[in-house]
């Protein structure tokens, strides 16, 4: 695996706008193939230490693309570079979030939003296709790596819990899989800055952690009950966004009734349409019980133990990656998110390409980032405008 040289490394500034940059043009799945296109395209980090970091992601709660965004700024500069791009990448989906949540609790009006629903979705499928074909061709070499991929596809489509097929994947990684087929580059993560500085930074996550905690166990007002639903969803969950709704919709639809289901379908299409992470929904989810205020606790509290569980991790895997029982895992894990990923893609189409032209998008957007090598901005701003002008202009040509 090659090392990424500290003059590779890009200034703070540079670091911080590049994540401010994704968190405001990047989609659902699609913002795992803009940080590869970042960091891997920019030369600050190997694809091999990209991927690297999304397997161990997946070893620990939360959204993995925020955990992965978490895990690269902080490998490339350190806390306060994680710091940082945390806020960058959620304050664009954060701040349009807001603004929609705003007009429908004010205006009550999702019309303007549905001529989008097609364009956008049928380009996450295309995207995503594109993601899952690029993991095959470097993860699935053989029987045992397919077979975990197409097992990883089974269990997703039986409903089985993500965890659960992750654990299994790694359990099945150590049993089959020979120390020869196994290639362990015994050299620790080249984390910036003095281990002291880094302890500093992770004892002040673990402080505000605690914090956090105790002011949702102990405060018995909305403000408090809201910081510890939307904690305890952010600490306990795996997986992305959509696995992770589910639990979501348990603890505001029907163990605090906060929103009607109604409502918490509409806050799943905000978070469907605006960039980010798809968890953004917290900010709608906020801003329904208490505002500005409840929609930046809300945020803090479903976004924030991936943040500190991220940092921790990343010092820790570090030092045991080179096991061979672990590197096993690894390759069982790599193995079973391809086939899980091909899921998401048979599961967003089967919800997504119910129409000719939504098919028109979803090819369009497979060929022009797998064989266009078209950057996914240019992508989405393409199709959205082009579905706006067809809308208003009421023209059918599909």
């Amino acid at each position: 695996m090659t090392k990424t040289k500290s003059s590779d490394r890009p200034s703070l500034f540079e670091l911080v706008s590049a994540f401010f940059l994704i968190g405001l043009t990047a989609y659902s799945m699609a913002m795992l193939e803009q940080l590869k296109a970042l960091v891997v395209g920019r030369g600050w980090l190997s694809q091999e230490e990209v991927d690297e970091g999304l397997a161990m992601v997946q070893l620990y709660p939360g959204p993995i693309f925020v955990n992965l965004a978490i895990y690269v700024a902080y490998r490339l500069r350190g806390f306060v570079a994680a710091v940082l791009c945390f806020l960058a990448f959620l304050l664009p989906s954060y701040l349009l979030m807001l603004g929609l949540s705003y007009l429908y609790f004010h205006y009550a009006n999702l019309q303007w939003i549905h001529p989008l629903f097609t364009a956008i979705e049928a380009m996450v499928v295309g995207i995503v296709i594109h993601v899952a074909l690029d993991f095959a061709a470097r993860y699935v070499k053989d029987p045992k790596t397919a077979t975990i991929a197409a097992l990883a596809f089974l269990l997703m489509l039986y409903h089985i819990d993500a965890f659960v097929i992750i654990l299994l994947a790694m359990l099945l990684g150590v049993g089959v899989f020979g120390q020869n087929e196994i290639s362990i580059d015994a050299r620790a993560f080249s984390l910036p800055g003095s281990f002291k500085q880094r302890l500093f930074g992770l004892a002040v996550s673990a402080l505000l952690f605690v914090v956090l905690l105790l002011w949702g166990l102990y405060d018995k007002s909305l403000y408090g009950q809201l910081l510890l639903s939307m904690f305890k969803v952010g600490a306990i969950a795996f997986g992305n966004g959509m696995t992770i709704m589910p639990l979501l919709q348990q603890e505001v639809v029907f163990s605090h009734h906060w929103l009607s289901l109604k409502e918490f379908t509409d806050g799943i299409a905000f978070g469907q349409v605006t960039p980010g992470p798809f968890l953004i929904t917290a900010v709608f989810i906020g801003y329904k019980l208490a505002g500005v205020i409840g929609s930046i606790l809300a945020t803090i509290g479903i976004f924030y133990p991936s943040f500190f569980y991220t940092l921790v991790m990343s010092e820790l895997y570090s030092k045991i990656k080179r096991f061979m029982l672990l590197q096993k895992a690894l390759k069982g894990i790599l193995a079973a998110f391809t086939g899980m990923i091909f899921f998401v893609a048979l599961s967003l189409g089967e919800y997504s390409l119910t129409s000719k032209a939504a098919f028109v998008w979803a090819v369009f957007a497979l060929v022009g980032v797998r064989y266009f090598r078209l950057n996914i901005v240019w992508i989405f701003f393409i199709g959205i405008v082009a579905e706006l002008i067809l809308y208003f202009g009421g023209i059918d040509v599909f």
